[in-house]
Formats: C-alpha cells, sequence, structure tokens
C-alpha cells in the first residue's frame, strides 16, 4: 500500500525508528570518528542528541508534522552533543521551519523541505567542511528533492533515497584527506545514513516493533591514527543553550570568532545552541550570557577522550565526580575521569570546575552576598555519557562518588550504570567522604591500577583504604551551614554569639557529623592538629592533604606544621575547595584529611 503523504504520528514513529537505528550502531560510530577530532565521541554524541529527541516525541501526540517535527527540533537542539549532533539538531530546526503551520506533507513538499533544510545547517557552521555530514544532508535532499516529482509513495522514496546517500558517504574520504588517510568514512555522515536506513525500514514494515537493526556494510576497524591527528589544539569541545528575546547570530559568532574552531550556532532567536572547540570553556560562556540566558553548559576534554580511545592504557578506568579534589596534573597523569556537580547561584547554573573556578566563586560571593549558592547532583545522563564512552576502551570502569548519605550522586551513577547494555563491568564504590580526603584514596588506587592492580585489588584497596581515611574542618562561621540547611537557625544564632567553632567530620557511612567544639577560629586550627597528634604516630608514613575556601594562608600554616610533627609518606597538596563544597561551608574554612597508616604495618 502506498503511503502518499505524512502526518504527525507517521512521523515520529519514522524518527524514533530511525534514531534507534543511530542509538545501535553509536559504537561502530565511535570507532571510526577521526574528524574534526579523533575523540571517538561521535556515535555517543548523536546517540545523546536523538535520546534527548526520543524521549520528547514518545509523549509527544500532535497529528500534525509541523507540530510534530517542532518538538523533535526543539528536543533535539536542548540535548545536542558534538559537531554532528549540533548540525544534526539544525536540520531539524530547518525541517520545523520548512514545515510550519502544515498538517500532513506529501512527498513534494517533504523533498523540498528536506532539500532547503539542508541551507540552515551550512548557514550555522562557521567554517563548512565538506566531506562531513553535512555533505551528505545535503546531496541526499537534493536527490529527494528531485525524484519527489515522480513518486507519490514516501516507502519508495525513501527506499530508493537512501542508495543516494550512501554513495555521499563513500565519497567523504575524497573530501577530507584525513578521512582518507584513516581508512574510513565521515561518522557522523555514516549516522545520518543509519538513520535514513531505520526510518525507510519503519516507512516499507509499518511497524515499529518490526524494525531490526540494521548492520553497517562492512566491518568496523580501528583507523590508522597519524601523529597529526593527535595534535589537538583545542582541548575543550564547549556546549551551550542561550535562550533570549532577539539573539542574533550573526554578531554572536563574530563574537566567539576567536575562541577556538570548529563553531556552529544553531536554533533560532529564542534558543541558541553553540558549539566551539576552544581551550577556554569558561570565557565562552561569559560572551554567551551577553547574549542571554544560559543553560546546559558543557565542555568534553577531547585530549583525554582521545588519550583513551588511541593510547594504550590499563584495563580499568577510574571515575569520580568534583566533589573529589584533585591537583590537575595528579587528575591527569593517572587518566582519572570528573563527572561535575553543579552549582546554583541565584538564576545562573554553573558546571563545577568547569564553568566556575574557585576564584571566580568567591568573587560571586562577595559581589552578592544576599544570594546563597545551592547545589545539584550529577543526572544519570550525565554518568551515563562518561560510561557509554568509556566502556568500549576499557574492560572495567571503577566509580568513586560522594557518599549517598550526602547526596544522591551514588544513586544517579547507579541508575546510570543499570541502563547500559555493555560487557564493560562498572562497579560503584561510596567514597563514604568528600574533598581532598577522596581525592587521596583515587590517588593511591591509581598508583595502583598504573602498577598493574587488577580490579579486585583495586577494589579491595578501596575498601580498605575508605575506612582509614579521615576528614576534619574547621569553620570561621556557621552562616552557610545554616542557609543550606545543616544547622538550624537557633543553633547557628547562637553559636555566633558565643564564637563557637564547630569541628566536623564524617562518620563510617559518609555523614556530616560534631567532631568538637571550640572558641574562635584560631582554637579551631588548633583542635585539628590536636586530632592529627592524638590519632597518627609521627614515625609512621601517612598521607595527608589540605583543603580551603579562600583560607590559603591559614591551609599552608596546617602544611608547615604537619612536615614538622609527621612523617608525610608523599608531598602534601594543598587545594582550593571545589565550589560545589565551598557552597556549603562557607569563607574561610579549612579542611586536613590523612589516611593513616596500617596498625601492622608501616607501608
Amino acid at each position: 500500500m502506498k503511503i502518499r503523504y505524512l502526518n504527525g504520528l507517521r512521523l515520529k514513529r519514522a524518527l524514533l525508528a530511525g534514531s534507534y537505528n543511530v542509538i545501535q550502531n553509536r559504537n561502530y560510530l565511535n570507532k571510526i570518528n577521526v574528524f574534526p577530532v579523533a575523540d571517538s565521541d561521535t556515535g555517543t554524541n548523536m546517540a545523546a542528541t536523538l535520546q534527548s529527541m526520543m524521549n520528547n516525541l514518545t509523549t509527544c501526540m500532535d497529528h500534525s508534522v509541523h507540530g510534530m517535527i517542532r518538538v523533535a527540533a526543539d528536543s533535539a537542539l536542548m540535548g545536542a552533543r558534538g559537531n554532528s549532533g549540533v548540525i544534526l539538531a539544525q536540520f531539524f530546526h530547518g525541517l520545523a521551519e520548512e514545515m510550519r503551520n502544515k498538517l500532513t506533507i506529501s512527498t513534494e513538499a517533504f523533498g523540498a523541505a528536506v532539500d532547503n533544510a539542508a541551507d540552515y545547517a551550512y548557514q550555522a557552521i562557521s567554517n563548512p567542511r565538506e566531506g562531513t555530514i553535512l555533505t551528505v544532508i545535503r546531496d541526499w535532499g537534493r536527490w529527494v528533492r528531485e525524484k519527489a516529482d515522480s513518486t507519490e509513495d514516501f516507502a519508495e522514496l525513501l527506499q530508493d533515497s537512501i542508495q543516494a546517500a550512501e554513495e555521499s558517504l563513500e565519497k567523504t574520504p575524497e573530501s577530507l584527506s584525513v578521512l582518507k588517510q584513516a581508512g574510513v568514512v565521515d561518522a557522523g555522515a555514516q549516522g545520518f545514513v543509519d538513520m535514513l536506513k531505520g526510518m525507510a525500514r519503519f516507512i516499507k514494515k509499518g511497524r515499529i516493533r518490526d524494525i531490526e537493526r540494521i548492520s553497517p556494510e562492512f566491518e568496523a576497524h580501528a583507523p590508522s591514527i597519524t601523529a597529526e591527528m593527535s595534535e589537538i589544539s583545542f582541548r575543550y569541545c564547549t556546549e551551550c543553550i542561550i535562550e533570549g528575546a532577539e539573539i542574533d547570530h550573526h554578531d554572536l559568532r563574530d563574537s566567539l570568532s576567536d575562541m577556538g574552531d570548529s563553531l556552529i550556532v544553531a536554533g533560532s532567536a529564542t534558543k541558541t545552541k553553540v558549539h566551539v572547540h576552544t581551550n577556554e570553556p569558561r570565557k565562552v560562556f561569559r560572551i554567551a550570557e551577553s547574549f542571554g540566558s544560559v543553560i546546559n553548559e558543557k565542555a568534553d576534554d577531547m585530549r583525554g577522550q582521545f588519550r583513551d580511545a588511541h593510547t594504550q592504557h590499563g584495563d580499568i578506568a577510574l571515575v569520580t565526580d568534583t566533589a573529589c579534589d584533585l591537583p590537575e596534573d595528579i587528575a591527569e597523569k593517572y587518566g582519572i575521569h570528573m563527572v561535575p556537580l553543579k552549582v546554583l547561584f541565584g538564576e545562573k547554573t554553573y558546571i563545577d570546575k568547569l564553568s566556575l573556578t574557585p576564584e571566580e566563586f568567591y568573587q560571586l560571593l562577595r559581589e552578592n552576598p544576599d544570594i546563597h549558592p545551592t547545589t545539584s547532583q550529577p543526572t544519570p545522563a550525565d554518568f551515563r555519557n562518561q560510561f557509554e564512552f568509556l566502556a568500549p576502551h576499557y574492560k572495567s570502569i571503577l566509580t568513586f562518588t560522594l557518599p549517598a548519605a550526602l547526596s544522591g550522586t551514588y544513586q544517579s551513577a547507579n541508575t546510570a550504570a543499570n541502563h547500559i547494555d555493555t560487557d564493560t563491568g562498572i562497579h560503584l564504590i561510596d567514597s563514604r567522604t568528600v574533598s581532598v580526603a577522596t581525592g587521596l584514596i583515587v590517588r593511591r588506587v591509581a598508583e595502583a591500577i598504573q602498577n598493574g592492580a587488577d580490579l579486585e585489588t583495586a577494589k579491595s584497596l578501596a575498601d580498605e583504604l575508605i575506612p582509614r581515611t579521615h576528614l576534619y574542618v574547621t569553620v570561621p562561621t556557621l552562616d552557610s551551614l545554616v542557609r543550606g540547611g545543616r544547622v538550624s537557625r537557633p543553633r547557628g544564632f547562637i553559636a555566633n554569639l558565643l564564637n563557637l567553632k564547630p569541628i566536623i567530620t564524617l562518620d563510617e557511612k559518609g555523614a556530616a557529623v560534631k567532631a568538637g567544639t571550640v572558641f574562635g577560629v584560631e582554637n579551631g586550627k588548633k583542635k585539628i592538629f590536636s586530632i592529627l597528634q592524638d590519632h597518627l604516630d609521627p614515625e609512621l608514613p601517612t598521607d595527608f592533604a589540605v583543603t580551603h575556601v579562600d583560607a590559603e594562608e591559614d591551609a599552608r600554616w596546617f602544611a608547615e606544621r604537619i612536615r614538622q610533627k609527621f612523617h608525610s609518606e608523599r608531598d602534601i597538596f594543598i587545594q582550593d575547595a571545589t565550589p560545589v563544597l565551598a557552597a556549603h561551608a562557607g569563607f574561610g574554612a579549612v579542611a586536613v584529611a590523612f589516611i593513616a597508616p596500617k596498625i601492622d604495618s608501616h607501608n
């Protein structure tokens, strides 16, 4: 039976089928990804983009093609990730504009819409490159427009169009030498063809449950990575959404033109997606803020992704959240991956450590004394994106999270791990501590893995270290704890009135508890040092770390005295507390962490 028109529900089901096919083939797309950066995440990014679209399409019952494609375009834009994901979202935006006010659409009108929508994708990119998903969208759209004049049957039109798309795909290495050198086609273009195949299959068979996975026609093989491909000039794949009234894409593009490369400005004048490869994500976000409200910020480390995908490494990936405070050089040395929490400051949301540094956070606090920041845990999708990228490159993923007693971060990671179809084992550990205390544990486990420890040994080491790791915090004021709901207002008022300063630690479950109370800030420092002397044999080697909230002088006071009185096994690192923790501790807080030596061993 011929299908002479598409309405909203038919279009929805075709898009769901096409998206499903891309998601099924995402690992293959990751493997052949070498352009614009060989960071092996095109499949993950396209899958995340389309999953965002699917989540909203599933519940949409709009019978008009315009209503349905507008939902598809808006949700794809909100969830768009990576070059190909943003280009695909912009293509859908073009379709929504071209199908405006249409209840149903014929093959002829559809042909004109997809051909014109390709122009929207090209216009969004500062430096369009042929041989990419752009080329295949354009070539396919032109073919569909020409063919639509001779058929009224969507099943025939879409099925026949696959050959045109595949021919364009096979030519992508002729336009991009990097593809030819690697011996692959463009990964984003392949993803677009996979989507078309899923859609055509559905239109022909008519039922989503009949859609079968369409395997690639050739086996995925590791691309030939050259030295040129490993030279990544701009480290972070940076993205955000701008919401405003009259966002001028031309001015926005000009403002961002010097920030890096692969710049895409997509969407509409009221909701715009920015994508750029840059070394300064925070500056990109600040520029974006001058055009409207900025949400959905992200900055993926492409150098780290290249390392995971194309260099030799161990079998175990280490993941933690940004409540783990570690010096950047240590995190890079051991390839430790961090899933960021968020800091909410007034109407603005920041990515912990990426779009907000401790120094910038301190400035915000001083300039806005009446605003109390709050924090938000990573979503399951945040962890899922990280796990799905790492899974093809490692046999196991070992993840340390904030204590479940303090945050829902562990549950988010667990939800993500339970919804990933992979042979890679994902193992979660509740660190039962925070900040530099978690950093000390993660560093020890990372060292063991680098020295050849297997998964069970690494997990056993973590289980052994956690109860031996302690953190003691002194805070000069309870204001942040009161405003954050950690301490009641009457108790905080009385404590401040009497100049009482609590010493806070974490119990065996990771919950914050009081370890003592003193009068005055100086006595708080002395009390913590006294606790260290009570707990530790000065002759035994011990790991120490210190963190602070804009109190570097006090932090150095601790570090110097620890060096004088104790046998520090490694260099004592001093860290500004990450903003997500500083929000709860407040100005002047200082914390000392240590891993107590084994009673029966000097190791």
